[in-house]
């Protein structure tokens, strides 16, 4: 693991001014915005491994965190969730094999109102690249399906394109994108083999040091919930080079040209927090509230809290799955008498997914990290609405309710016998299903009372529009030099120019940077004009 400066160079310091008065919108009307209209969407999955013999609520509660755990375990017993085709609860314990189909109103977050640019398009080899906005997710994933790169070229491109590489939600810049799938591994190998340069625009906390530093330090994502990546021996093999463009005395940032040389998840962003220069507006490393005030400078304590912790969390599950079945609970051992006492549900799967055994420091931060997403969405607003109707129109899974009465041979009162659950044994079916047509009734009965400010279909808090200037980071894939098909680049967006006044929407009028070689120091490419 290492840190060094390993060249000099000059930089140019210049300062700017205050950044600009937001205006205020009502929900929805904000021009900087996107917006989806809601729609219901049948989706289907199959358990993974993970998932195994653990409760639907818990599953649905800990691996998505879309909505709050009130809202599923409401959705759970009003039946919007069915496996292997009978409705589940929330307790229905998961196993092998077991087909999961959910209906959920999706309510697709907001992305910033930019074009996505189309730098070249070459339709003999069957490639097109263009720069990705900030605030786009590239696949469909969590809340978002429409509001993605391939979705967004195919309804205003009338471009089906296949992605090569990937770009997190928040960061901007290049992407190479396939016209066919057959082309799309072909050049997904270029990348997978190391063949592609990378080279990212940052704007960092504080005055970075000149010259080249290069950071040589392993990762390991730690959470998958909230993403998060720390710096730890047990984590892969990372290094980067950084080096610093220009300095802004008046807001204390540097803008930093990245080059790294291994691609591992958030790999810049966590390389740049650990040597004390975090990415300036990044909502996961960059909070002095959650990191302290040197910002996770220096990483985190990696002294587990508890060793045991783990096998703690995981024998409690078996306690929870033969509760949840009818079983005896009872285990031989010292934990079998504190295993559901001492941690809530959340610390402990903190415990269980982690491929490492946490500090107390890294549980906090993860906590801390939950707690700001959920009060960012404002769940707390479930405690203004009291659900009377708990059961769903089973208008889409076309199932009998399982307590409802019928009648005998005799004509007296009966009732049914409780469905099972058959394990299937058909081949599995594609998971995503066409979204609903507009205008399908919600599955949800309405309560007695929506108040205001809540969705009418699916009754739950509605958010309000994000701040777009929250919705992307200030990392951008500048350029990319290939084996086979050349080098391309973009212009600087406007935050990374030497006199930006603020406005981070357009392109600055400086050139992108001088190519950033490893082995030949600093070399310039020639290239076509991507953008005028």
């Amino acid at each position: 693991m290492s840190v060094q400066n390993i060249a000099t160079d000059s930089s140019t310091q210049d300062s700017a001014g205050p950044s600009r008065p937001r205006q205020v919108y009502p929900r929805g009307q904000n021009p900087k915005l996107r917006y989806e209209p809601f729609y219901w969407w049948p989706y289907r999955t199959y358990v993974k491994e993970r998932w195994i013999g653990r409760e639907l609520l818990e599953v649905i509660s800990t691996e998505f965190r879309d909505r709050s755990v009130d809202y599923y375990r409401h959705a759970l017993e009003s039946g919007v969730t069915t496996v292997n085709g009978v409705r589940a609860g929330p307790n229905f314990v998961l196993r092998n094999g077991d087909r999961i189909d959910n209906t959920v109103h999706r309510h697709e977050p907001p992305i910033t109102n930019d074009e996505i640019p189309i730098i070249h398009l070459d339709t003999e080899r069957e490639f097109v690249v263009i720069s990705k906005p900030g605030s786009i997710p590239v696949h469909a994933t969590g809340r978002y399906f429409r509001n993605t790169v391939l979705e967004l070229m195919k309804s205003e491109k009338g471009m089906t394109v296949y992605a090569v590489n990937r770009l997190d939600r928040l960061t901007s810049g290049l992407m190479i994108l396939a016209l066919s799938s057959k082309r799309s591994q072909t050049l997904a190998l270029e990348f997978r083999d190391g063949n592609v340069k990378k080279e990212y625009i940052a704007r960092v906390r504080g005055e970075f040091p000149e010259g080249v530093v290069e950071v040589d330090l392993p990762l390991l994502g730690v959470d998958r919930q909230m993403g998060l990546v720390i710096v730890t021996p047990e984590g892969k093999e990372a290094k980067t080079l950084f080096r610093r463009l220009s300095y802004d005395p008046e807001r204390d940032e540097s803008v930093v040209h990245c080059r790294p040389l291994t691609g591992r998840t958030h790999q810049i962003r966590v390389h740049l927090q650990y040597i004390g220069y975090p990415i300036a507006n990044d909502p996961l490393y960059s909070h002095a509230s959650i990191w302290g005030p040197e910002m996770g400078k220096g990483g985190v304590d990696l002294v587990p809290h508890d060793p045991t912790a783990k096998a703690r969390g995981l024998a409690a599950r078996v306690v929870e799955v033969r509760q949840g079945a009818g079983e005896s609970s009872d285990l031989h051992g010292p934990l079998a008498s504190t295993l559901l006492k001492d941690e809530d549900r959340d610390l402990m799967n903190l415990d269980i997914t982690s491929p490492i055994p946490l500090s107390k420091q890294a549980r906090d931060i993860i906590v801390k990290l939950r707690r700001l997403k959920d009060e960012s969405e404002a769940w707390a607003k479930w405690n203004d609405v009291v659900f009377r109707a708990k059961e769903a129109q089973d208008k889409f899974e076309q199932h009998e309710d399982e307590e409802a009465e019928s009648v005998d041979a005799s004509g007296k009162p009966a009732r049914r016998k409780k469905k099972s659950h058959p394990r299937p044994e058909t081949t599995r079916s594609k998971n995503h299903i066409e979204p609903l047509p507009p205008g399908v009734p919600s599955p949800l009965r309405r309560p007695e009372y929506v108040p205001e400010g809540f969705c009418e279909e699916c009754y739950v808090p509605l958010a309000d529009d994000p701040d777009p200037e929250t919705l992307f980071i200030y990392l951008h894939a500048v350029r990319y030099t290939t084996e086979k098909l050349g080098a391309w680049q973009t212009p600087l967006p406007r935050w990374a120019g030497r006199d930006w006044q603020g406005d981070w929407r357009g392109w600055s009028e400086h050139a992108a940077p001088d190519a950033f070689d490893v082995v030949q120091g600093d070399i310039k490419v020639n290239l076509e004009s991507p953008l005028v």
